[in-house]
């Protein structure tokens, strides 16, 4: 049967086992009944900015394994300019049996080798170059995918409805950038308008069954970089430059000599 018991705490009442019981399982029991059907992935939170050779991790929640992983806390891990493509990772260790409690514990590092998907999670990747400051913002949609010396969380994945999804803030750029054009497929005006509204992550369902009315193709699985490109072909579309790449998706620099 369906039930809500609620503890009361009165002057001269015996505190029973069973009061204290429901305090400790209730929110753990909701939780999980509210996301029992979600991938591992960023939950909420968990934005990173840049300053003085520093990376801040601000809150979060994070979901591996059916168990939340709260981040209270900004939290500093530092980085250095190496040349080489750096993973910002979340690894997972076995839980602790702690005294009178178990601890799911997890450690932040930052590793030139890549996400383990079986006990890590990516926050975030990025090779910045000697010299060169790490920048936490984008320009434009294209922008995300720059290679050097920017935060890239094309990869990172968010918790969402049976498949991991992809980074909400870019979706909304994404959004943003496409309704500057006149919009033609009535596809673009529902999916625009819930990338607006979703503060969360966009259920990877709707981006696939999106991408595949959208583009008139049958593509069973889209990674999240194949999200990306394809979402970056219908902005480039829509701003009449046909499938050719008038911006670099790898932000690529020239210097032209005269």
């Amino acid at each position: 049967m369906f039930k809500n018991i609620y503890p009361l705490f009165e002057p001269k009442r015996l505190l029973k086992k069973e009061m204290l019981e429901n305090l400790r399982d209730f929110p753990r029991s909701m939780f999980g009944i509210l996301y029992q059907d979600y991938s591992d992935g960023i939950l909420s939170g968990c934005e990173l900015e840049t300053a003085d050779e520093i990376l801040l991790i601000k809150p979060g929640i994070i979901y591996h394994k059916g168990i939340p992983y709260l981040l209270g806390e900004p939290w500093k891990v530092p980085y250095e300019a190496t040349g080489k493509l750096a993973y910002l990772k979340v690894r997972f260790p076995d839980k602790n049996a702690g005294t009178g409690q178990d601890e799911y514990l997890s450690q932040i590092c930052l590793e030139e080798s890549e996400a383990d998907e079986g006990c890590e999670l990516e926050l975030a990747r990025f090779k910045l170059q000697e010299g060169a400051r790490l920048r936490d913002t984008y320009t434009d949609f294209f922008d995300y995918d720059t290679e050097f010396d920017t935060i890239n969380r094309i990869y990172a994945p968010y918790a969402s409805l049976e498949r991991s999804s992809i980074y909400p803030r870019m979706m909304r750029t994404y959004a943003r950038t496409l309704m500057e054009y006149p919009i033609q497929n009535p596809w673009d005006y529902g999916f625009c308008l819930e990338c607006l509204r979703m503060e969360s992550a966009i259920p990877y369902r709707e981006i696939h069954a999106y991408l595949n009315m959208r583009l008139k193709q049958k593509k069973s699985v889209y990674s999240n970089k194949e999200i990306y490109k394809a979402l970056g072909r219908i902005l480039r579309e829509a701003g009449g430059r046909g499938n050719t790449e008038a911006q670099k998706g790898t932000g690529e620099r020239r210097l032209l000599l005269l």
